[in-house]
């Protein structure tokens, strides 16, 4: 019974992604099927246990073929078939005979051209990875969120580029080790990593869902040169960044850009996306960003990462009666919901690790320093504070506890974690 629904599901399969395809082209799909599947009697169960199995699969090509547009010619194709099926199960009551075998002996010389070669994979189109991936796309795009989407498919591109038309139904661990090794030119190897995720990730898929049988992409991932190239800045580094920023106009969000992440710990994307409505005052007085993705083009990376941080005034000379007036001053844009951002995100990393650091840093620069080590600094800095590490977590919105020291904690009062920022900072300030 498990090859009477592994052989249905393929038919099943195939016509999903051929809805275009001819009858005979199906039949030949079922003949490639069935030789896999069938081609010599099972070693513990003979074949007239598997009587069901063409029943099931006869209702499954009618009322495909019921589907296809199909010339006179093709309607005698199926009533043969339907002779095919039906003598197959007789014959399967008393033979253990592969059901390749039957089939073609009984549609006889004529259903076959007189060249007939044994069918073979090559009869189908190549099951590319490109093809693969508008698959899979189709089925679980709806399943990711637009940022991640996006992401994925230019990792498709350059999968499928390297690729090109290998038939992965016939491709072999060799193959895929080659792809690691394009792939591993000019990128780090956390990239490669990423890349190779992505592949695994629409292989499994083809596997479950019947395009492919097998597949040799295990811990085929980079182990070694995935030391990250982020460089974390000194507190005196820190000290001349927020100078820099202090002395910009109180009316520009570029100030705001380099204080909030120096003081929160927030990745860029976060900052950049943040409303007037994300700045909260608690009944407790504290003042805090809320990191969340709750509005059109807002995202985070992961669940983990929705949060408040508060913002603590004084940290490194931040001004935080200056940065309200700023919010105040958003909200009379009269956009909804009103931006703090005046520039977008590619632009403002640009801004910031290009100019705005290696300007503030000035012969301290050093490559490696950009927007993303204020969070590495933050982290380091409540690490070697003895911050407890379910606060901190709790303040970086990390996934994992290996990223920042340990593992990770939540439901922190948002009083404690402003007590602990003010605290961490007081002792640098």
């Amino acid at each position: 019974m498990d090859a009477s629904r592994r052989l249905a599901e393929t038919i099943k399969a195939f016509h999903l992604d051929h809805p275009q395809a001819t009858w005979l082209e199906l039949r030949e799909h079922l003949l490639w099927v069935a030789e896999s599947l069938l081609s010599t009697a099972h070693d513990v169960h003979s074949l007239r246990d598997w009587g069901d199995l063409y029943e099931d699969v006869w209702t499954n090509l009618s009322e495909i073929a019921a589907t296809m547009p199909l010339s006179v010619d093709q309607h005698e194709h199926v009533a043969r078939a339907r002779e095919v099926m039906s003598a197959a199960q007789v014959r399967l009551q008393g033979d253990s005979v592969p059901l390749v075998t039957i089939i073609r002996d009984l549609e006889g010389d004529q259903a076959k051209p007189a060249e007939s070669v044994p069918v073979s994979l090559s009869v189908l189109a190549p099951m590319t990875f490109e093809v693969l991936s508008g698959l899979y796309l189709a089925d679980r795009a709806q399943d990711q969120k637009a940022s991640t989407l996006k992401e994925t498919k230019v990792c498709h591109g350059t999968l499928s580029a390297q690729l090109g038309d290998l038939d992965l139904r016939n491709h072999s661990r060799a193959d895929l080790v080659a792809l690691r090794d394009r792939l591993s030119e000019g990128r780090m190897s956390s990239t490669v990593n990423k890349l190779l995720v992505k592949l695994s990730a629409v292989l499994a898929w083809a596997v479950e869902n019947g395009h492919l049988v097998k597949t040799y992409d295990k811990k085929l991932k980079l182990t070694k040169g995935l030391e990250s190239t982020r460089k974390t800045f000194s507190q005196a580094q820190v000290v001349k960044v927020m100078e820099y920023a202090s002395n910009l106009p109180e009316t520009s969000w570029k100030r705001w850009l380099l204080s909030l992440g120096v003081i929160t710990g927030g990745r860029l994307n976060e900052i950049s996306q943040l409303t007037t409505s994300d700045i909260q005052t608690l009944a407790s007085g504290i003042v805090a960003i809320h990191i969340n993705e709750a509005g059109e083009g807002k995202s985070i990376k992961n669940k983990r990462s929705e949060r408040l941080v508060p913002l603590t005034d004084g940290a490194y000379g931040f001004d935080l009666a200056a940065f309200l007036r700023y919010v105040e001053l958003c909200k009379l844009s009269g956009a909804e919901p009103e931006p703090l951002a005046q520039i977008g995100y590619k632009t403002a990393g640009d801004w910031a690790n290009r100019q705005a650091i290696p300007v503030a840093l000035g012969a301290d620069h050093k490559a490696g320093l950009t927007y993303h080590s204020f969070r590495h600094s933050l982290a380091s800095l409540m690490q070697v504070q003895g911050v407890p590490t379910v606060h901190a977590q709790a303040v970086m919105g990390h996934a994992s506890g290996t990223i920042t020291f340990d593992i990770y904690g939540n439901g922190v009062p948002i009083e404690a974690l402003a007590k602990v920022l003010s605290g961490v900072f007081r002792e640098v300030s």
